[in-house]
């Protein structure tokens, strides 16, 4: 779950019939009423000056080879997190992508670059809570970029600029930070129990208290999301090696020291690397899955397969596999031949998002106030007056009209709807960081781009 609150569907039976109940979901972006406002605004004095500091730092450092890819990187941030995997506990997660905007162009560009995504995803399709945008951005925009960073130079020490050991070291800073991440979001939800309780002693916000959220959350990255950010960053770095090295040197001295000698990528075939590196991750993932289940794959990871109706994830995977194939061709024919690739792997991306549906379970600390009844047997009074302080305009990644949201909606209405709001998404962050490192670069000497460059 990167840290913060829910945002997808999930595919339920109900009454004989499927449907997709688009609901918050976990994800280690934190929901409105998990956390008492005064922690949640409180983290504003931690995250704004950060952010004031983050402007100055990349506004030294923009050109017309960093500005493209900072906004392509808040947009890839954005589409990640719209991918919920199953991990144990019966929960979902997704990465983040930090540490790769971390490594590639610093951590202070990862701020601005992840902070605009959740605040588009908590303004827009009301991923992670408005009173808790700070607390969002302070666990996955900061805490991330900067143990991922520091993480990854230690471990890369003077290695060549394009040597494998630059590979791993950004694959386990990526881990390492996610973890991080996802210990202070444990933090954040288990001590609002100790620090307020009504009358009765029961907790007014989060009702997890510090022994149960720290080890859920842990536990949950350690064997999941933290592998996928791990793989993430990895493989990000290993495609920059091979295709586009010279943006390893766009920001002097942040992927490497000056001086270090540029060394030689692997031989070995990109496709390969991607697929061997993935092909590991689904048999840790399937292992770590059947271990959590007892070993019955209808419990992997401890969640209850059995509420999944299989026969509308095909209908959903089918109608999916129509758009791609219409879709990213089309992308690719349309756009100008600077951006055909970037614009349509992000196409790509955004039109297979949907498989993230399937995953049953919400990301912990992220349920609705219903979870919470299920769970607890009541809701804290907090989290009941703050949960709908705020109704987003495409809340849950859907679109508001029958079609879309109707009770007994077929799951590919719901998947359709996913698709729109991401490519929505992926255009309004990838928008706003250009416009704003543009206008951060106005009266600057803005070095150009080589001729024909492509943006990735």
């Amino acid at each position: 779950m990167a840290p913060h609150s829910g945002g997808a569907g999930q595919l339920l039976l109900v009454n004989g019939s499927p449907r997709c109940d688009v609901r918050k979901e976990g994800k280690v972006h934190i929901p409105d009423g998990y956390l008492s406002p005064v922690i949640s605004l409180g983290l504003a004095a931690a995250t704004v000056p950060v952010w004031a500091v983050s402007t100055r730092k990349v506004k030294k450092v923009l050109n017309n080879r960093t500005i493209p890819l900072l906004a392509i990187f808040s947009a890839l941030s954005f589409t990640i997190m719209m991918f919920n995997i199953p991990v144990p506990g019966g929960t979902t997660a997704h990465g983040v992508g930090a540490v790769l905007i971390a490594v590639v162009l610093g951590p202070w560009a990862a701020v601005i670059a992840v902070s605009t995504a959740l605040v588009i995803q908590a303004l827009f399709f009301g991923d992670g809570g408005v009173l808790a945008i700070f607390a969002n951005c302070f666990t996955m925009a900061i805490v991330m970029p900067f143990v991922g960073y520091w993480v990854y130079r230690l471990v890369a020490a003077r290695a060549p600029l394009l040597g494998t050991r630059r590979v791993w070291a950004a694959g386990i800073a990526g881990y390492v930070a996610m973890c991080a991440s996802a210990l202070v979001v444990g933090i954040l939800l288990g001590i609002q129990p100790l620090l307020f309780s009504d009358a009765s002693g029961k907790p007014l916000y989060s009702p997890y208290d510090l022994q149960t959220a720290i080890p859920a959350m842990l536990i949950s990255h350690v064997f999941g999301a933290s592998i996928v950010e791990g793989l993430i960053a990895g493989l990000g770095v290993a495609y920059f090696q091979k295709r586009h090295p010279e943006y390893l040197t766009s920001v002097k001295g942040v992927f490497a020291d000056e001086g270090v000698e540029l060394g030689q990528a692997t031989p070995r075939p990109l496709w390969q690397i991607i697929t061997a590196s993935v092909a590991a991750v689904v048999v840790i993932f399937v292992v770590v899955g059947l271990a959590m289940g007892g070993g019955d794959p209808s419990r992997l990871f401890g969640a209850d397969w059995s509420q999944v109706d299989w026969a509308a994830v095909a209908s959903m995977l089918l109608v999916v596999g129509v758009i791609f194939v219409i879709l990213v061709p089309l992308a690719y024919l349309v756009l100008p031949p600077r951006y055909k690739r970037v614009g349509a792997a992000f196409t790509a991306i955004a039109v297979v998002a949907p498989l993230g549906l399937i995953a049953p379970g919400f990301a912990y600390g992220e349920g609705s106030t219903e979870d919470v009844q299920a769970a607890f047997g009541y809701i804290p009074q907090g989290l009941k007056d703050l949960s709908s302080v705020f109704s987003a305009p495409l809340g849950g990644y859907n679109i508001p009209i029958p079609f879309f949201i109707d009770a007994n909606a077929q799951l590919w209405h719901a998947a359709i709807g996913y698709e729109v709001t991401a490519i929505i998404g992926i255009l309004l962050c990838g928008g706003a960081v250009y416009l704003g490192a543009r206008l951060l670069g106005r009266g600057r000497d803005v070095a150009p781009a080589e001729p024909g460059q492509a943006p990735v």
